[in-house]
């Protein structure tokens, strides 16, 4: 797709999946991700207690650290897109916590 949501989005791709694996007869069933795989891994789990296990390959540690580095150079890979200062990102960030 065009756009991320950082895994919160994704959660529902991995929901569908295991909604298919086990519509095809699967018995239990366990999740491996790695880096934003990991991180919608391990938000769809926490929702669906049905999940045997996880196996979680560098998951980002911190969304605030992750926006911070996804924003800092968006102006030199995106043309037309303006560098954001930290202090907005997270500013953004604690609006949406609350």
């Amino acid at each position: 797709g065009d756009y991320i949501s950082l895994g919160w989005f994704e959660r529902d791709d991995v929901a569908l999946a295991i909604e298919w694996v086990r519509a095809a007869g699967a018995g239990a069933v366990a999740l491996w991700g790695r880096s934003m795989g990991a991180a919608s891994a391990v938000m769809h789990t926490a929702r669906d207690p049905t999940v045997a296990g996880i196996v979680l390959d560098s998951p980002f540690a911190s969304l605030e650290q992750i926006a911070l580095e996804l924003v800092a150079d968006a102006g030199q890979r995106f043309e037309g897109v303006p560098n954001f200062p930290s202090f907005l990102v997270k500013g953004a960030l604690r609006m949406v916590a609350s």
